[in-house]
């Protein structure tokens, strides 16, 4: 009994911890409006963060914001494609205004396209890597300069794709080895700075990502449901994530808990890359 009171005592100490060093932080999330980005912004709130939240849609980025419950002084969400760079700088000069600081970046904004390597066209690649990798650098070149004065930290959302080669998902894939040896370096350069880098790199969760692929013109008929079986089935822990869960490992990256964390890619993923 004394082994497990004190093992729920330091979980305690530990997940306040935590969300007493995000509280007040001003975070910017990416592709926000829906699936792993809107989970991140959900579970960022209620750890105290401040939140600059962007989509493409509207209404959707709204009703996140709405269901995060933070008051109107401490979310903003700004509408646009950040694979542009008015709405890349728009994002930062809106975020610097209402707040006047940026404490955290969460680089999540990213498209599922599949193409056998042997038929892909410069379109499908040009789209993937301008959203998958571009944009986040050339949003994170723009934050860096706020982020060394707040000695603040970026978390990448990569994903097991980076590690695990699928048919059709080369060109997907590569973008986001991409993404972690981008988080490595950057690491590097930014550590003497005072800033810290991580990836997270999600297996299996579920999200609209996936209704909004073309995996139904790929496959030859996509169906969610089959989808989801096989793929928890390849899962060792059997069960696909949640949003929640992802937001949950991004705090920890973000907060003080890991203050000696950096260039780290963490794997969220049930153990699928096993």
């Amino acid at each position: 009994y004394l082994s497990q009171f004190i093992h729920t005592a330091c979980c305690r100490v530990t997940y306040f911890a935590a969300k007493e060093s995000l509280r007040g932080k001003v975070t910017i999330v990416t592709g926000a409006s829906s699936g792993i980005g809107a989970g991140i912004a959900k579970y960022l709130a209620k750890q105290g963060c401040r939140l600059s939240l962007t989509g493409r849609k509207q209404d959707n980025l709204e009703a996140v914001a709405k269901e995060t419950g933070l008051v109107e002084s401490d979310i903003l969400t700004t509408v646009g494609d950040i694979a542009k760079a008015e709405d890349r700088q728009n994002l930062i000069d809106r975020t610097m205004a209402k707040y006047g600081r940026i404490d955290v970046l969460v680089n999540n904004a990213g498209i599922l396209q599949v193409s056998p390597l042997a038929d892909v066209t410069e379109e499908h690649y040009d789209n993937i890597f301008n959203i998958n990798l571009k944009a986040h650098v050339f949003l994170t070149k723009l934050a860096i300069p706020h982020l060394i004065e707040t000695k603040g930290n970026i978390v990448n959302i990569s994903s097991t794709g980076s590690c695990k080669p699928g048919t059709g998902e080369g060109i997907y894939s590569m973008s986001k080895v991409a993404m972690d040896m981008y988080t490595k370096v950057l690491a590097l350069e930014l550590g003497p700075k005072g800033v810290r880098v991580n990836s997270i790199n999600p297996g299996f969760v579920p999200t609209d990502i996936f209704r909004r692929s073309n995996l139904d013109e790929a496959s030859g008929g996509f169906e969610p449901d089959e989808m989801t079986k096989e793929l928890t089935a390849a899962t060792p822990l059997r069960r696909p994530g949640t949003p929640e869960q992802i937001g949950q490992v991004a705090a920890f990256l973000a907060s003080d808990m890991a203050a000696f964390v950096t260039g780290e890619i963490l794997f969220a993923d049930g153990g699928w890359r096993l």
